[in-house]
């Protein structure tokens, strides 16, 4: 698809093989944030941003809202994100992300898909396994007062899982097909 572009910030990569899938679909070029330019949005139209959840904020979706601020709104301008975690296949997760990165006016009307990701316990170091750490201690203190979804998150990352499918990017290609 000419001028469209997908970029992505990817610490696991889930969101890499979203992007990469996307790209595919879309025969478009797709870059990693890290090496792409704030000035090389010029060159595209429709422009697609995903990044892994952590702690409720999309990976350097801060950076990027620095760079499509003057673009959205634009009728020229197609902007649209994707954000990957491990629970947001909830409407309380997908409103939380939400209420957390898209808080200011201009951004609230951003379209924001909402894609399963991957967890491997044994791969995580450092602060991500503190995040987890807490998270984790949090439901377990919880008890018999957890409510379904709370459970299911407990289990995805007590056990690991991988939520990853091609099928979650069908709306995004649809919407940039039409």
């Amino acid at each position: 698809m000419e001028r469209t572009v997908v970029i992505y910030k990817s610490k696991y990569g889930a969101t890499q093989k979203y992007a990469q899938w996307i790209g595919e679909e879309l025969c478009c070029p797709v870059f990693s944030i890290d090496d792409f330019s704030k000035a090389r949005l010029a060159d595209y139209d429709n422009i697609i941003y995903g990044g892994g959840v952590q702690a409720g904020g999309i990976k350097e979706f801060d950076r990027f809202k620095k760079w499509i601020k003057p673009l959205v709104g634009q009728p020229e301008k197609k902007i649209v994100v994707f954000a990957v975690g491990l629970n947001l296949d909830n409407a309380d997760g997908r409103m939380q992300l939400r209420d957390i990165n898209f808080d200011k006016g201009v951004f609230r009307q951003l379209t924001c898909y909402y894609m399963g990701g991957a967890f491997d316990p044994a791969r995580i170091k450092g602060i991500d396994k503190a995040l987890i750490g807490m998270v984790r201690k949090m439901l377990t203190d919880k008890g018999l007062n957890m409510n379904e979804d709370e459970r299911v998150l407990l289990g995805r990352i007590e056990g690991g899982c991988d939520l990853v499918s091609r099928e979650q990017i069908e709306p995004i290609i649809r919407e940039f097909k039409n």
